[in-house]
């Protein structure tokens, strides 16, 4: 009985990583697109270039970007809710009835990354360190509640303005677990990113999701058993 035990934990464990591998493909083939540009604009050799696929890329992440990142969500959702699902099929039902909430999602978050980040550009040019680090901390808070505007889309429905003044109540509501999301992420991101770049195709966005949901789901108890509408 013992060794059926470890045998089930086993099947558990690769159960989990097949779905996540799984999931993570199908997000990465919806993004083909920004992997083109952000593959590109790695290897720009001129701050033009630089400047014209970075604004490429945020024009097309609300139509491409946000709304299969909110199917990514909604499916490890469901992972972790312990649902029967069907992985392709489900990702493209969620992707299809929340397209055009998530490109209004989309729409907001990137023009507020547009203004960040020139707002940003433009401190480093002048030299000013201590505004340099407040935007710094600033894109640190934004991108927190970014992950966390993700996640309530699987449980905060109606309006997108009703989501966002939510996600703030919940974020600065528990700051030390929005911090410790944060924290987590960055380190995750770096890790996968610098040491283990070979799972970046099956990994990046589903653990950060499932790390994001947890979170939400630990802040928010009595979504725990909610359904998505």
């Amino acid at each position: 009985m013992h060794n059926v035990g470890v045998l089930g934990g086993f099947y558990i464990i690769a159960d989990w990583i097949y779905r996540f591998a799984i999931v993570n493909l199908i997000w990465v083939l919806f993004n083909i697109p920004l992997v083109f540009l952000l593959f590109n604009l790695l290897l720009a050799d001129t701050m033009g270039v630089v400047f014209v696929l970075t604004g490429m890329i945020f024009l097309l992440a609300p139509f491409i970007l946000y709304p299969s990142t909110t199917a990514l969500f909604a499916m490890v959702n469901c992972f972790i809710k312990k649902e029967d699902v069907k992985i392709f099929h489900d990702f493209w039902l969620y992707y299809k009835t929340n397209y055009k909430r998530s490109m209004r999602i989309g729409i907001v978050l990137a023009v507020f990354w547009i203004v960040l980040l020139i707002d940003f550009i433009y401190v480093v040019q002048a030299g000013n360190s201590v505004l340099t680090y407040i935007f710094i901390v600033l894109g640190f808070f934004v991108f927190i509640y970014q992950l966390l505007v993700c996640s309530g889309v699987n449980y905060i429905h109606g309006r997108v303005l009703d989501l966002f003044k939510h996600v703030a109540t919940v974020m600065f509501g528990h700051p030390i677990l929005s911090m410790s999301l944060g924290f987590i992420s960055i380190v995750f991101l770096y890790i996968i990113t610098q040491m283990l770049a070979i799972f970046l195709p099956f990994f990046s966005g589903s653990i950060l999701a499932f790390l994001s949901l947890l979170v939400f789901i630990k802040i928010n108890p009595e979504e725990k058993h909610s359904s998505y509408e």
